[in-house]
């Protein structure tokens, strides 16, 4: 009797561990499949991507990783420069309000979480600065002075208005490939006077891709309707807004005939691309890039000529690659 109590104790304790197991896997799989990450919309983590770049069309960056919105539709890395650089941001004067200067302060950092030293010029510049507004209606592009402290630069930014605002710093560790981190600030009303947050218009198409600017007449045209994931030619034209004669003397800016920024609708997505050919002086100018994604796209092409930078914005819809 003693004997069969205790085949029979063993027999149960089996079961029950047995499935203590099941459900300890079942609870696993259940999390794996239904925990989903907290969204922080109010952009107070640091967004980061790393983009590759290939001669003749530099920074074609594909999905950017922002961490501050949760996209999540990837991050192209090369997997010979080991890791990304890291960003902090400071206001040390406090949080910036609209139409007073504000410093900002940017450090980059190695692997190690120190300053990094070793970055590279990049286009005459080892820090770009983007700034875009939540809806695209403002841009800046800036470049942060070093500081004593190899790695950290500073600048004073002026904002127009209050409201959300994204940085982008773009830049070149040593060795590595081009990268970009990021983070959206919010900026208030002006001191002394309660003003409201920075009305933006809404999104749409330009019907005609044309911009006047700076004395020039300028184009863009695609040798086909841009598409999701396959490689785009943007072409800029230049002509004298006055007598309409070709331009052939753009003048180089930041060691390249132009600069294309380019951004969706959402601010998530972001391309940082040079000419195909940068020695060029007009009257036309190329570009390739790769959008990641069908949607609303906003470009900014920025050319010089007779010392001033004239920045032309156009509104684009990418459709969906075809299969």
């Amino acid at each position: 009797m003693k004997r069969i109590l205790q085949v029979q104790f063993k027999k149960k304790r089996a079961f029950t561990l047995t499935a203590a197991v099941i459900l300890s896997l079942a609870i696993v799989a259940a999390g794996c499949k239904y925990s989903r990450p907290a969204v922080n919309d109010a952009g107070d983590e640091a967004a980061s991507a790393m983009q590759l770049q290939s001669h003749g069309h530099a920074h074609e960056d594909m999905p950017g990783m922002d961490m501050s919105d949760m996209d999540m539709s990837g991050m192209e890395m090369d997997a010979s420069s080991g890791a990304v650089d890291g960003a902090s941001w400071a206001w040390p004067s406090g949080q910036p309000q609209a139409g007073t200067p504000s410093k900002l302060r940017i450090t980059l950092t190695d692997a190690k979480g120190k300053p990094d030293a070793g970055l590279q010029i990049s286009h005459e510049k080892k820090l770009h600065l983007i700034i875009v507004s939540r809806g695209l209606s403002t841009f800046m592009h800036l470049h942060p002075v070093e500081t004593a402290h190899r790695g950290v630069f500073e600048l004073p930014v002026t904002f127009a208005a209050a409201g959300s605002y994204k940085l982008i710093a773009d830049f070149k560790p040593k060795g590595g490939e081009q990268q970009w981190q990021s983070k959206w600030v919010q900026v208030g009303g002006s001191k002394g006077a309660v003003k409201p947050p920075q009305t933006e218009p809404m999104l749409v198409v330009d019907k005609k891709l044309v911009q006047v600017s700076e004395g020039m007449k300028i184009s863009l045209s695609f040798e086909s309707e841009p598409r999701s994931g396959e490689a785009a030619t943007l072409q800029f034209s230049f002509a004298d807004s006055g007598s309409g004669e070709p331009v052939s003397d753009l003048q180089p800016y930041l060691g390249s005939v132009g600069h294309v920024v380019i951004m969706d609708a959402e601010a998530r997505q972001y391309l940082h691309v040079h000419a195909m050919g940068e020695a060029e002086h007009g009257p036309i100018a190329q570009f390739r890039a790769v959008f990641p994604k069908p949607g609303l796209y906003k470009i900014w092409g920025q050319f010089q000529r007779n010392n001033r930078v004239a920045t032309v914005p156009f509104v684009i819809q990418v459709t969906e690659r075809q299969k």
